[in-house]
This record gives C-alpha cells, sequence and structure tokens, in this order.
C-alpha cells in the first residue's frame, strides 16, 4: 500500500509520500508520471499521479471508504486449465481478494502436481499485478505458492475457512458470511468434478465449512468469480 505523510490539504495538491515506501513502489512497478491508489494517515484513498523522484504525488481524486476489505480475505481456488486460471486471478483481484493461494487437488488440471503451480507462479505474479493496476485497488493481492489441500489444512488456522461444495449439506453462502464477515475469510473453490469423498470429509475435519452458491453446477472458474462477488456484494463495497 503506498501511503502518504500525512493527509492532503485539498485536491491537486503535491504531498509527500510516508518513510520506506520504496518497497512498495518497487512491488507496483511504479514510474514518474503514473497514477496509482493511495491512502494517507486517517485511512482515507485516492487517486494520486506520481512525480520525479517517487518521494511525492498530486492528489486529484478522493475514493469511496471500504474499497479495500477491513480484513484478509484470502481466495483458493483448485488450479483450473491456464485460461480459466488466469481469469479466476482476474477477477479475484477485481473482487477484492487480498490473497490468492492455488490448490491442487485429486481433480486437478494442474499437471505435475504442486510443482505445476511453482512453475507459473512469475507469470501469474504478473497478472496480479495487471489486474491490480487495472481495477485501481490500493494493495497487490499475494499470490502464494501452490500447495496441496493436505498443505494448507496442515497450516495453523488463521481464519473461517469455507468450501465451496455442490451438495444439499452446504449452507447458503450469505449466511456463512453473517456468521463470520468480522473475522479473516477464505474461501475454497473446487476443481471440475467437485471434490471428491475424502476431501470434502477432510475439509470438513479441519473445521472447513461447506457453502453453496445454489443449484446450479457452475464451472470452477464461475464458481470462485461467484463467491467473490457474493462477497464483495454482502460487503456492500458496490452501494
Amino acid at each position: 500500500m503506498i501511503r502518504l505523510l500525512h493527509s492532503p490539504p485539498g485536491l491537486g495538491q503535491v504531498v509527500a509520500l510516508a518513510m520506506g515506501m520504496a518497497e512498495a513502489l518497487d512491488r507496483w512497478q511504479a514510474r514518474p508520471g503514473e497514477i496509482l491508489t493511495v491512502v494517507d494517515p486517517e485511512g482515507r484513498y485516492f487517486r494520486a499521479r506520481l512525480l520525479s523522484g517517487l518521494r511525492e504525488a498530486v492528489v486529484f481524486e478522493p475514493l469511496p471508504p471500504g474499497i479495500e476489505p477491513a480484513r484478509p480475505r484470502r481466495l483458493c481456488p483448485v488450479i483450473p486449465d491456464r485460461e480459466r486460471m488466469l481469469l479466476i486471478l482476474q477477477k479475484g483481484v477485481e473482487l477484492g481478494a487480498t490473497e490468492i493461494l492455488p490448490l491442487i487437488s485429486e481433480r486437478s488440471s494442474a499437471v505435475g502436481g504442486v510443482r505445476h503451480g511453482q512453475d507459473k507462479t512469475a507469470a501469474w505474479d504478473r497478472f496480479v499485478l495487471k489486474a491490480a493496476r487495472q481495477c485501481r485497488r490500493a494493495i497487490i493481492p499475494v499470490l502464494h505458492p501452490a500447495r496441496s489441500l493436505e498443505q494448507f489444512f496442515a497450516d495453523p488456522v488463521v481464519e473461517q475457512r469455507a468450501f465451496l461444495d455442490i451438495l444439499e449439506s452446504g449452507i447458503p453462502l450469505a449466511t456463512w458470511y453473517r456468521r463470520c464477515h468480522d473475522q479473516p475469510l477464505a474461501i475454497l473453490s473446487g476443481p471440475e468434478g467437485g471434490w471428491t469423498d475424502r476431501e470434502r470429509q477432510l475439509m470438513l475435519d479441519r473445521g472447513a465449512m461447506a457453502v453453496s452458491l445454489g443449484y446450479r453446477i457452475l464451472r470452477t472458474e464461475t464458481a470462485a468469480i461467484a463467491a467473490m462477488a457474493g462477497l464483495v456484494t454482502l460487503d456492500s463495497a458496490f452501494t
């Protein structure tokens, strides 16, 4: 996140960037003259044009509050084929994911298992950056290395986890959201053909909740996008 040293006295004013912004600017691959989203010490967001030297910016457009989720929100899609994965990455960024963690499952399209995702990380990183720039995000979502489902659930639980499921036992996404919207969230979207019984039981045993998007059978990329769109709508981020 690119932070301002102080709140702008008015639009069109030159404001210094906070100290220690070199790493953030490098991640954005920022150049003088570019327009990016910045945040002031009061948590207000603006569009600003970076000046020569990348130490100051001209603030010219206020943005509404709540353009970033108040708490971490991870999208964890099982890796489909290339074009579908790129679509999930793009729309996940546009719809507010703060982190994306690709998963390998028994029915994943990732040939070569976890190594497949590792080999794709650099290309996916560039795609995430491009999407974050296009939709005026204040942050670049973190793209984690691909992990197997077992590896993911071996990690300490730092969030409320839900997996998208077509079985009738899944509760509506909105119901799950209302129960835990004030906590970090993680949404796991499955592969074409759905989760296996073994995977479903593993997730339930590790405390994940089965959630439903309704009775339609959705493609894997549609399900991931619909879930993120549902969450951002429940946030009232589009109103």
